[in-house]
């Protein structure tokens, strides 16, 4: 019976173990907001902004490594990553409006009818192997402009100034979600500030 027991506990403790590695191999996604992830832009002839200057307000997203202490263990890719963004107003708990997230590798909204609409519905997907990054964009801020827009490929057909993502000048609070084929999900909370310039306008954690 006493050996039965230990054989018991120890078939238990295995068990408790396999499933903690396999918690540990489920991707770990990593939101975060920095300026190196941001891309301010003056365009040049032919684009018709010509001479007009955009800011793009973006996200970085990476499926983080193991330390060194764990780094036997083999973590997952992130499969099939789509993004979810929601705008609230400062010290609000409904958002003011939520639109799909789009990738900045991913390709822009092609001239084809019937495949723009299938982009509008269904942003591509990004796959993210353990130690890569992703960008994601947020809001976009042209210097001819004191508000900001929400940027996602709807914006293509708005001529970039959705104006159902409209970010007039003050605080907001920006949740950041980021879903995947493994089938877990994550999220970041970022404060947000418009202003009327470009260089006083903000996303931070």
């Amino acid at each position: 019976m006493e050996n039965f027991l230990i054989s018991l506990i120890a078939s238990l403790i295995a068990v408790l173990i396999a499933i903690w590695i396999e918690r540990l191999r489920m991707p770990k996604l990593i939101i975060r907001a920095s300026e190196s992830a941001n891309s301010d832009n003056t365009y040049r002839e032919p684009n018709p902004r010509a001479n007009e200057r955009w800011k793009f307000f973006r996200v970085e997203v990476e499926n983080k490594k193991f330390p060194k202490l764990l780094s036997w263990i083999p973590r997952q890719t992130a499969e099939n990553c789509r993004g979810k963004i929601e705008i609230y107003k400062k010290d609000e708990n409904s958002p003011i409006f939520v639109y799909e997230g789009r990738w900045s590798s991913t390709p822009e909204i092609p001239h084809i009818p019937h495949e723009a609409i299938v982009k509008l519905q269904h942003p591509d997907p990004v796959t993210l192997p353990v130690g890569e990054k992703e960008i994601m964009d947020v809001f976009t801020k042209s210097e001819t402009d004191e508000a900001a827009y929400g940027w996602n490929n709807e914006s293509y057909f708005h001529n970039w100034r959705n104006n159902s993502y409209t970010l007039v000048p003050g605080e907001y609070t920006a949740k950041v979600k980021i879903s995947t084929q493994n089938g877990i999900s994550f999220d970041q909370k970022f404060q947000i500030g418009i202003r009327k310039k470009i260089e006083d306008t903000f996303i931070k954690e």
